[in-house]
C-alpha cells in the first residue's frame, strides 16, 4: 500500500514538473509513455497486493487447522499435573470423568493413559452389550425329560439319544451411569436367551430385566425381574438345567428389593437383602386349569430375605492369576402363597372345582463358598414346602389325597435337598470340577397323590453325580466335557404312567462357549 502511494506522488510531482519545463526539452509523445508506464506500474501492484492478501489467508487457515489438531491431542493427552486438558466449549464433570462437548455429545473417559473416549447415549449412560454363544453336544443313555438339558430320568421312551443345539446362549445389554447423581448411581441388565423345549424349538423370553439404583451409602433398590434374593452360590456343571430340581433352586422373577451393603475396615463385606416378589417364568403353574396362574390368584406375594458375608481368603494364591478370592456365608429365605380349586370326585369323573385354598410356599437356605489355595468348594442346603415354582421339590408343588368322597384341599409337598461342588484350578489354562446334589420330597406327601398340572408328579426322589473339565483356549473362547450321573426314583403314580421304581442314565455333554 506503502509503494502504491509513493508511487502516485512521485507520478504527480513528475507530471508537475514536467508542466512546468520548457515544451521544447519533453515531447508530448514522451509524456504520454510515461503515463501508461506509470499506469502499468499501479496494476502491477494491485495485483501483488491481492497475492499477499491470498498468502496471507491460506496461512492462517493453515495455522487454524495446526491449533484445532493440537487442542484434539490436548483432549486425551495427560498434562503435568496429572489433568486432562479439553478443547474450548467442553465441559468436565466434577470428577473428571465425564466430558460434554459444544455440541452437547457425552464422552466418558474409559482409559486415560491410552488416550481412549468411550461413547455414552444421549442421557449419559453407558451401554455395553453381552452374552455367550453356546454349542451343545449331548448323549444320553435313557430318555430324559428334556434332550438338550435335563432335570429328570423318564421310565419309558427311546434310549440312547444324541442332541447338538445351540439352546443355552444368552444375550443381553448391560447400562449404567458412570457419574453419581445426589450420591445415586443406577446400573440394570436387559437379557435374553430363546430356549426351547427341544433342541429344534427356539422360544424368546427375557431373563432379566432391571434397573438397580445405588447410594453411596450403601443402600441400593432393585426393581424388575432378576435372581431371586435367596440365591448366593451356583454349581460348576454345564448342563442347562444347572442342578435344578436335584439341589439348587433358582428363578427369576419380577421383584422389588432393598439391600443395604456395610464395609469394614479388613475389607469385608456384609449384605442384607429384603424384598417382594411375584410371578415370573414358570412360578405360578395352573392346577386348577381356570385360566389363572396359582400365585397371581393369591393376594399375597412371596417376601423373601438373605443376608451374605465375604471375606478374602486368607491364603490366597498368587499364581496363575489367583488371587482375590473370597470366602462368603450366607443364609436366605421366603414365604408366600398360591391359590387354587379342590380336587376330587363330581359324580362323573374327577376334576377341580368349589372352593378355593391357599398353600403357603416356604424355604430357608444356608449356603456357602469356600476357597482353599486353586481348590473352591461350593454347597448349599435347603428344605420346605410347595417349591415347584422355584426349580425344587422334583418340580411338585401341592398333591390330593382320599379324594373318592368329594373333592378335598390338598398339601403342600414337603422336600429337602442341596448340593456341593469342589473346583480345582489347575492352572491359567485348565480346571476341573466335581459335585453331587439331590432333591428329596417327603415319601408320605407324594405317595398316592396327584398333582394335577402343577408340574412333574409321583418322584420320591432326584439326584444327580457329576465330573467336568475346562480348558480356556483364550480369553473368550472355552471349551468343556461333562460326564453326568442321573437318578430317579418314582411312586407307582406318576406323571409318565409308567410303574414306580428307580431309573438312572449316564449323560456326557460336550460343550464350546465363546463370550462376548
Amino acid at each position: 500500500m506503502k509503494k502504491l502511494m509513493l508511487t502516485a506522488l512521485f507520478a504527480t510531482g513528475l507530471v508537475a514538473g514536467i508542466e512546468a519545463a520548457p515544451t521544447d526539452t519533453v515531447t508530448q509523445a514522451d509524456l504520454k509513455a510515461l503515463i501508461e508506464r506509470i499506469s502499468r506500474l499501479e496494476a502491477e501492484n494491485k495485483a501483488q497486493a491481492k497475492k499477499i492478501q491470498e498468502l496471507e489467508s491460506r496461512d492462517n487457515a493453515i495455522a487454524k487447522k495446526a491449533d484445532d489438531a493440537a487442542a484434539k491431542v490436548e483432549v486425551a493427552a495427560k498434562s503435568a499435573d496429572g489433568k486432562i486438558k479439553v478443547d474450548k466449549g467442553t465441559e468436565v464433570s466434577d470428577t473428571g470423568r465425564i466430558y460434554t462437548t459444544s455440541n452437547g455429545k457425552k464422552y466418558y473417559l474409559a482409559d486415560a493413559s491410552a488416550k481412549i473416549f468411550e461413547p455414552l447415549s444421549e442421557s449419559g449412560l453407558q451401554i455395553t452389550p453381552y452374552g455367550y454363544l453356546v454349542f451343545e453336544g449331548v448323549y444320553s443313555t435313557r430318555p430324559l425329560d428334556c434332550d438338550w438339558s435335563a432335570d429328570f430320568v423318564m421310565p419309558k421312551g427311546k434310549a440312547n439319544n444324541t442332541t447338538l443345539s445351540m439352546q443355552d446362549s444368552i444375550l443381553g445389554v448391560q447400562f449404567m451411569t458412570p457419574e453419581a447423581h445426589a450420591g445415586w448411581k443406577f446400573s440394570g441388565k436387559a437379557e435374553f436367551d430363546l430356549a426351547g423345549s427341544t433342541q429344534n424349538n427356539y422360544d424368546f423370553h427375557w431373563r432379566h430385566l432391571y434397573v438397580n439404583a445405588e447410594h453411596e451409602t450403601g443402600w441400593s433398590i432393585l426393581f424388575g425381574q432378576t435372581w431371586h434374593l435367596w440365591k448366593m452360590v451356583t454349581p460348576s456343571e454345564i448342563d442347562g438345567a444347572w442342578m435344578e430340581n436335584a439341589g439348587h433352586p433358582y428363578r427369576r422373577s419380577p421383584q422389588l428389593r432393598v439391600t443395604k451393603l456395610f464395609t469394614f475396615e479388613d475389607e469385608s463385606h456384609l449384605e442384607l437383602r429384603a424384598g417382594i416378589v411375584k410371578g415370573g417364568p414358570g412360578m405360578g403353574g395352573d392346577r386348577d386349569s381356570d385360566g389363572i396362574q396359582d400365585n397371581s390368584a393369591s393376594p399375597w406375594v412371596l417376601f423373601e430375605g438373605a443376608a451374605l458375608y465375604d471375606r478374602k481368603a486368607a491364603w490366597q494364591s498368587k499364581e496363575d492369576n489367583l488371587s482375590g478370592q473370597s470366602w462368603l456365608v450366607g443364609v436366605g429365605g421366603m414365604w408366600g402363597r398360591d391359590k387354587s380349586h379342590r380336587y376330587g370326585w363330581d359324580g362323573a369323573g374327577y376334576s377341580f372345582g368349589g372352593d378355593e385354598d391357599e398353600y403357603d410356599s416356604m424355604m430357608g437356605m444356608i449356603a456357602a463358598k469356600l476357597p482353599i489355595w486353586r481348590f473352591t468348594l461350593t454347597g448349599q442346603f435347603f428344605g420346605g414346602q410347595n417349591l415347584g415354582g422355584i426349580q425344587a421339590g422334583a418340580g411338585q408343588r401341592v398333591a390330593y389325597h382320599n379324594f373318592d368322597y368329594g373333592r378335598v384341599k390338598g398339601n403342600g409337598v414337603r422336600t429337602i435337598g442341596g448340593f456341593i461342588d469342589l473346583a480345582y484350578q489347575i492352572n491359567k489354562d485348565w480346571s476341573a470340577a466335581i459335585g453331587y446334589g439331590c432333591d428329596d420330597p417327603l415319601d408320605s406327601d407324594v405317595e398316592g397323590g396327584y398333582t394335577g398340572n402343577s408340574g412333574m408328579s409321583g418322584i420320591l426322589f432326584n439326584d444327580r453325580l457329576y465330573v467336568a473339565a475346562f480348558y480356556q483356549v483364550t480369553g473368550n473362547f472355552k471349551l468343556g466335557l461333562e460326564y453326568a450321573r442321573l437318578m430317579t426314583s418314582y411312586d407307582n403314580n406318576n406323571t409318565y404312567g409308567g410303574v414306580g421304581g428307580d431309573y438312572d442314565a449316564d449323560r456326557i455333554q460336550f460343550s464350546a462357549f465363546y463370550d462376548f
